[in-house]
């Protein structure tokens, strides 16, 4: 009995490490990209790029052009009546 539980307590310790040595390293690999592609420089980085590119924009005397301006009239003008429904 004692035997079997040596064995055992070999066996799961054994597949603990396989499993940390394999699958833990993929999932830390992969919380670490996200915590880097989230973190505090990154998206101060992205709010003033997206700043830079309003200011840009607002530049421009003309900011779509005309197909565009078309298709968002008619989204607008859509969202707007389903609110209006409700």
């Amino acid at each position: 009995m004692k035997l079997f539980i040596y064995k055992s307590l070999l066996v799961c310790l054994l597949f603990f490490l396989l499993f940390h040595l394999t699958f833990g390293y993929a999932l830390r690999s992969y919380e670490n990209k996200i915590y880097n592609a989230f973190s505090k420089d990154k998206i101060h980085f992205i709010k003033e790029k997206i700043r830079e590119e309003v200011r840009e924009a607002n530049k421009k005397e003309n900011i779509l052009n005309k197909d565009d301006a078309k298709l968002f009239s008619e989204f607008f003008k859509k969202i707007l009546t389903e609110i209006n429904q409700q």
